[in-house]
């Protein structure tokens, strides 16, 4: 298997999980962090975004906001949605810190990713490697690195391995 076709395993994993998991509070913070880091992973060895035979091509179909806000609101599950982060670590001194939201940047996640998942599904391999490793590097994969570090705090407080 190659890294396009482990990004589309674990694209569609994530998908499955933020649009029917069932798991709740600590379950699902774990799952969520579970799920993120190992799309950004993934996404760290998936090829460079243009190709020649993009050239030609009609843009790629984005999801809906219908189900951009059914990911948002299966987010609910998880055990916080609101977090500080500084919106740019190179800045020093650091700027104010700004309000996030793992709500919001889990069906963004979702919507860059499963984006390019349908092109892969539909056979257009060039164009999912095109939404998938742009928005990995312009969008998705900032909101991926700030869920997770806020995932990895409330986990760190609230135990890594409690049951609820």
């Amino acid at each position: 298997m190659d890294a396009v076709d482990r990004f589309a395993a674990e694209a569609a994993l994530f998908q499955e999980w933020a649009l029917r998991g069932t798991d709740r509070g600590h379950a699902a913070a774990r799952e969520a962090l579970i799920r993120t880091t190992r799309l950004y992973v993934a996404a760290l060895t998936l090829p460079p975004p243009w190709s020649e035979a993009l050239e030609d091509q009609p843009d790629a179909v984005s999801v809906g906001n219908e189900e951009w806000r059914a990911v948002f609101d299966a987010c609910a599950r998880l055990p916080m949605d609101m977090y500080g982060a500084v919106f740019d670590p190179l800045t020093v001194p650091p700027e104010d810190p700004v309000i996030g939201s793992l709500s919001d940047d889990m069906a963004d996640i979702y919507r860059d990713v499963v984006t390019g998942l349908q092109e892969y599904r539909a056979g257009r391999r060039e164009q999912a490697v095109w939404e998938w490793s742009w928005g990995f590097q312009h969008h998705w994969g900032g909101d991926a690195t700030n869920a997770i570090r806020a995932l990895h705090c409330w986990l760190e407080t609230h135990g890594f391995d409690a049951e609820n």
